[in-house]
């Protein structure tokens, strides 16, 4: 029989009499439909999960005005950080665990996050590692950019792009300039308001954390803005010095 199911040589099918319907005939299963692309949380619930991201701005305030020692923050990040892990590991192992998170929180979750780590546990990640890595002034600003810049950027690309045609609002990624320019907005007063940086790093701080919330790679957003942004200030301090 030939390949794609026809008559082999001499034109027998596969009973051996000429002209034979070929037999037997297994029918290919249908192609997979396309899931449809995720539309993503409701304005009303943005707003709620957002609310939930400015709570966090709570730890670069104190943190950053001294309120508050690095020999007390980062353990109590680190305790937060590993139980939020304990939890996720819970959920990905038992359905029971899964459905007791799901019924206290799914509304508030992106559809990758029923599969994934939480943005909540991202975050916790993402501040610990800010703490522990760099210097205060600079972790409280790129800690400011995610619990802030990245609420800024969530809740006004919603209102922009709600108020314009899609096509014409967002880009591939289903971001928006609007959005992009109150990340960077935000972060950047909180630099300098928060930090207490100056104007040149707080408006560096501003951009690096507008692309890395724009950005859909690699990593988790909160991860990333904590990462590109506590990288740009370090580097600004070492050329400025060299300089």
């Amino acid at each position: 029989m030939t390949e794609n199911g026809g008559t082999g040589e001499g034109g027998r099918g596969t009973n051996g009499a000429p002209g034979s319907i070929p037999g037997p005939f297994v029918p290919l299963p249908p192609s997979p439909v396309p899931p449809a692309p995720d539309p993503g949380l409701t304005f009303q619930r943005e707003l709620a999960r957002k609310a939930l991201h400015l709570t966090s701005a709570v730890v670069p305030l104190a943190y950053g005005a001294g309120a508050v020692p690095f020999r007390v923050v980062l353990p109590v990040l680190c305790a937060l950080a590993a139980a939020a892990l304990v939890v996720e590991a819970a959920r990905a192992r038992s359905e029971r665990a899964r459905g007791y998170f799901t019924r206290a929180a799914g509304g508030l979750l992106r559809a990758h996050e029923h599969h994934r780590l939480s943005g909540a546990t991202w975050m916790l990640l993402a501040f610990a590692l800010a703490v522990g890595v760099f210097p205060r002034d600079v972790a409280a600003a790129a800690m400011w950019g995610v619990g802030v810049g990245d609420a800024s950027a969530a809740v006004v690309g919603k209102w922009w792009s709600a108020r314009r045609a899609a096509a014409a609002a967002r880009t591939t990624s289903g971001k928006t300039l609007a959005g992009s320019v109150a990340c960077a907005a935000a972060t950047c007063a909180g630099a300098l308001l928060v930090a207490q940086l100056g104007a040149a790093e707080s408006a560096a701080a501003g951009v690096a954390a507008a692309a890395a919330e724009r950005a859909e790679h690699p990593f988790d957003d909160n991860l990333r803005i904590v990462i590109i942004v506590g990288v740009t200030l370090v580097l600004w301090r070492v050329a400025r010095s060299a300089a």
